[in-house]
């Protein structure tokens, strides 16, 4: 009884489902109808803004060229200001979309105010983009925070409900991506898209810097991830499919040097097209990088993938505890538990960690773990938890995706589950992906865990969706936003499913609600 990464993924574990409670908001800026966008549109691929500092923001499009202009830069301008109307212009400027940027634009927008609604557009030669809405950090003393965090968006699996649902709230201030924004598989090996009409370009495994290129430009033809995009700011991260399944620094599962070249040109071109494509800064480091919210939150996100990943090791625990194997790589584990020790001095209250992979143990026996997690990486882990016990470092929050299900987990200080916790974890839902509890087989193997996982609190395998983070000084609380089955419904309906809080302080989560009438729910789901 093996759990391994892409089995789990493809058995799919059940629901508490809603608990009755409405997630709705306000109607979305730049929200485009389901049918698509006009072929003519010269922004077709909508807006985005991403990587909010106090100070200023990433601001993206993509501009789709005329024939005349094919091959050519394409003069944009573009504008910021404090109403939707733009009779508040804070700043504009031009810029050229080049052929050598697949015609993406990327605008970092400076000398903002702290904690401030703006609205951004771009225009060509009098044809204006969507208008978009960004949000600013906070600095000084911050009370309040809300984040929305998500992964796993199948393209042809489904449809993107969660993002349906996130672009018609106006109570989220920054929507974190841990992973999985594409996949690279042709139609119908992980998702068959002919009945939505969701096929995905190009129609086979993406591998060279063109196919990553066509594969982000179909999934921001989606109205839904467009309207996500255009209502709130974002911070993102790559998992393993926008390069290849179980990816790592030097290889991959999904990859096959004889017919595919060399791992490191396809790597680089996952990295270049995700660069253009996403609304994110270019650091010279990498992609992990920390976010302050004033004394209220330091958001530290990490790559567990691509930056310095050892390979998958197999399911033995020699393997796993071997003491050189690293997850993160030593530079990006000295920078991790630096940061830790400066929020710490900064006097922040709470430490996010935003990343890819369950971080918590999760087996049911010495050799029942899932390598490509924090499980096949002990070693590195311990180093982490370690430093956080050791200076007493508080309110550690870790966020996961990757598994297509939600969890909660009072992380334990060592490999022993029946430790006394370090951190709490919160795994947030597929938003498409198909569920892991699909297939009774994986009830059946976490069954085998329960025994073995005295610190899960919560699970639900059944549901997809995202989750909300909502920070206080006095508290966290997560809310489980559960969605219409992706593969059968089109919708922007969104039920609460379960909230759980842990006490500033305390690593104990409690789980506040849930609903009582179990909606798509299987009996054996977890629920503290």
């Amino acid at each position: 009884m093996s759990i391994d990464r892409r089995r789990f993924l493809k058995r799919g574990m059940a629901g508490l489902a809603a608990t009755g409670l409405t997630a709705t908001g306000c109607a979305p800026l730049g929200r485009t109808q389901p049918s698509g966008l006009p072929a003519g549109d010269r922004f077709r691929h909508g807006v985005a803004s991403g990587d909010p500092l106090s100070d200023r923001v990433i601001l993206w499009t993509r501009v789709t060229p005329s024939t005349e202009e094919a091959g050519q830069p394409v003069r944009t301008r573009w504008a910021i200001a404090l109403d939707k109307d733009f009779d508040q212009v804070v700043s504009r400027g031009e810029r050229d979309a080049r052929p050598d940027r697949d015609y993406t634009v990327k605008v970092d927008a400076d000398g903002l105010r702290p904690a401030t609604d703006y609205y951004y557009r771009f225009e060509i030669a009098g044809t204006p983009s969507p208008i978009g809405r960004t949000r600013t950090l906070p600095t000084g003393s911050a009370s309040h925070v809300r984040l929305a965090f998500a992964s796993c968006a199948n393209y042809p699996a489904g449809y993107f409900n969660g993002y349906a649902n996130m672009a018609e709230r106006d109570d989220i201030d920054v929507v974190l991506h841990l992973g999985d924004y594409l996949y690279e598989y042709p139609n119908g090996e992980y998702g068959d898209g002919t009945e939505l009409g969701r096929i995905p370009a190009p129609d086979r495994e993406t591998v060279a810097l063109d196919d990553y290129r066509a594969r982000h430009a179909t999934y921001k033809t989606d109205a839904d991830l467009q309207a996500a995009h255009a209502r709130h700011p974002w911070i993102t991260i790559w998992d393993d499919h926008e390069s290849a399944n179980n990816s790592h620094n030097t290889g991959a599962q999904n990859h096959s040097p004889k017919t595919e070249g060399d791992w490191s040109i396809r790597k680089l071109a996952a990295i270049r097209a995700y660069s253009e494509w996403m609304p994110i800064r270019d650091l010279p480091t990498g992609l992990f990088r920390t976010f302050r919210f004033g004394n209220l939150l330091d958001l530290v996100m990490l790559d567990t993938r691509l930056h310095a990943r050892d390979a998958v090791g197999g399911r033995k625990v020699e393997v796993a505890n071997d003491p050189e194997r690293t997850l993160l790589g030593h530079d990006q584990t000295s920078w991790l538990l630096a940061t830790l020790d400066e929020s710490k001095r900064a006097g922040s209250t709470w430490r996010v960690v935003g990343q890819q992979v369950i971080v918590s143990p999760f087996s049911s026996n010495d050799f029942d773990f899932n390598p490509d997690a924090w499980d096949g990486y002990r070693a590195n882990r311990a180093q982490v938890l370690n430093h956080v016990d050791e200076n007493a470092i508080e309110n550690v929050v870790f966020l996961a995706g990757d598994v297509h299900s939600s969890w909660a987990f009072e992380v334990p200080s060592a490999d022993d589950a029946r430790a006394s916790a370090s951190a709490i974890e919160f795994v947030t839902p597929a938003i498409s992906s198909p569920p892991i509890g699909r297939n009774p087989k994986v009830l059946e193997l976490i069954d085998a865990t329960a025994k073995f996982t005295p610190h899960l609190r919560y699970s639900n395998v059944i549901d997809q969706g995202y989750a909300i983070l909502d920070l206080t000084q006095e508290r966290a609380r997560v809310e489980y936003i559960y969605t219409e089955p992706a593969d059968r419904t089109r919708s922007a309906s969104g039920t609460v499913g379960a909230v759980l809080e842990c006490a500033a302080g305390t690593h104990d989560i409690d789980l506040v609600s849930k609903d009582e009438s179990a909606r798509r729910s299987d009996p054996r789901v977890s629920a503290g």
